[in-house]
């Protein structure tokens, strides 16, 4: 990641990964996150493609892991996005694209560690993982705000608030993704998962409100069938066949479907 281009091979050794990963805690306001989201990365379009992305993130999620109790790094990133969401509605009426590029290379950071994390904790240990801060080794705020239902609540808002346009068309995908990635628990778990906190969250707290008009509008949009932006403005590759908006999006959703059920 940084303001070059990135490879997936080129990952695991990645100094701003590296960075984010290691021992060293990082300030939300630290310069640091804008190079951090600065990147231009080829979204994968196949189960192969995320699988490989996977394996190339496995060394950095294994660090976090390690660090995160004590850097509260992971905190750190995910308060930057949240703090960008808040600005996402304006970013695009005023055509911000590097903000709205930014921010949804902030999301893309966040979906590649949940991926990992929910494959490997439980979901009492992600959710403690989000309330870890700059402590010494093993403790954390014990009234923290839950950053992880904040974070949940925070991309159903993104697509239901923020105005589905050219430029804001590949952070729409990546937040159906990162939806898709939180509800996706209970493939890793033998046994049913009839507390789960992901689905407690939307139906409880802050977040309740919003899911109505969740699928209010994402059958809006399918009733719609709007064209794909252009090449270049979005995520995904524009269809050979012309295929509507809603088929980018459902199309990415499966490619996270997909992905997971490879694990």
């Amino acid at each position: 990641m940084g303001s070059n281009s990135s490879k997936i091979s080129d990952l695991p050794k990645n100094e701003y990964l590296k960075k984010l990963s290691g021992p060293e805690s990082i300030s939300e306001n630290d310069p640091f996150w804008n190079q951090l989201f600065s990147f231009s990365f080829p979204a994968p379009t196949s189960s192969s493609e995320l699988k490989l992305l996977e394996e190339a993130t496995i060394s950095v999620c294994k660090s976090l892991v390690e660090n995160n109790p004590r850097t509260g790094n992971l905190a750190a990133l995910t308060k930057v996005f949240l703090s960008r969401t808040r600005e996402l509605r304006l970013s695009a009426e005023c055509q911000n694209h590097i903000f709205i590029w930014q921010t949804h290379n902030a999301l893309f950071i966040i979906c590649c560690l949940l991926k990992v994390f929910i494959r490997e904790l439980s979901e009492e240990e992600l959710q403690l993982h989000f309330t870890y801060e700059e402590k010494s080794p093993g403790s954390y705020s014990s009234d923290s705000e839950d950053l992880l239902e904040e974070l949940l609540c925070s991309l159903v808002q993104l697509i239901t608030d923020t105005p589905l346009l050219d430029i804001t068309y590949e952070i729409a995908v990546e937040a159906i993704s990162a939806m898709v990635v939180f509800l996706s628990c209970q493939l890793f778990h033998k046994e049913v998962l009839r507390q789960s906190i992901s689905h407690k969250y939307l139906m409880q707290g802050p977040c309740l409100p919003y899911t109505s008009k969740l699928v209010k509008t994402l059958l809006y949009n399918f009733i719609r069938q709007e064209k794909p932006p252009p090449p270049g403005t979005h995520v995904f590759p524009q269809q050979s066949d012309g295929g509507g908006l809603l088929y980018g999006l459902a199309s990415g959703v499966a490619r996270q479907v997909g992905s997971s059920f490879s694990w």
